[in-house]
């Protein structure tokens, strides 16, 4: 039978790491067409590709596009890019969206210490929105809404770019943790903890 005491250690250790989990699902960064900081791009109605992201915001290094969805008049096609399996995007409301809703899912994640999110309408102005999302953890929702709401423009696709990783990369993304090893990764912590305090205890 398990001491009481490791028991306790134990039930920590799997709290603590559900709420790591639970911290970074819960969050969400909240996009409307005022955020900032944002370069409004109002002279190009073809889609940005990184050279054009670079140019735009000044950013010095090298970019690529990780992540992309497309509106397909209500159909949506696959997401593309290096970031495609872990995330998935929601645009709506069909036929003239003007929300979209970017959600993680994956054991991966968009590494951001340079990321741009790209909206696209392309027959409206401004015909492209960049906002700056540096910082964001890769894990929090991106709730976007209120793009050409009331207009004829909408949402055509949502692409995030960040830091190339090599030449004719996709992208920076990384592997992260999934809840049950931090929870096994706590445990053992907890463990190592309390046998060297009985070892004390013994020699006391």
């Amino acid at each position: 039978m398990l001491h009481t005491r490791y028991q306790h250690v134990i039930a920590r250790a799997l709290f603590a790491a559900g709420l790591v989990g639970l911290s970074a699902s819960a969050q969400a960064l909240n996009i409307d067409p005022s955020f900032t900081p944002q370069f409004l791009i109002t002279n190009q109605t073809s889609a940005l590709n990184a050279d054009d992201v670079e140019f735009y915001t000044g950013f010095a290094g090298q970019l690529a596009e990780v992540y992309k969805q497309d509106d397909n008049s209500g159909g949506f096609v696959a997401d593309v890019g290096a970031a495609a399996p872990f995330y998935s995007t929601v645009i709506t409301p069909a036929g003239d969206p003007s929300n979209a809703v970017i959600t993680w899912g994956g054991s991966s994640i968009i590494v951001c210490p340079t990321c741009y999110l790209v909206v696209k309408d392309g027959n409206n102005n401004p015909n492209q929105y960049i906002f700056d999302i540096s910082g964001w953890n890769g894990q929090e929702t991106l709730n976007l809404s209120g793009f050409w709401a009331g207009t004829n423009g909408s949402i055509s696709h949502v692409a995030i770019f960040n830091d190339l990783n090599t030449e004719g990369g996709g992208g920076t993304i990384a592997a992260i943790p999934e809840a049950d090893t931090y929870a096994m990764m706590l445990a053992g912590l907890g463990l190592v903890g309390f046998m060297a305090k009985r070892r004390k205890q013994v020699e006391a």
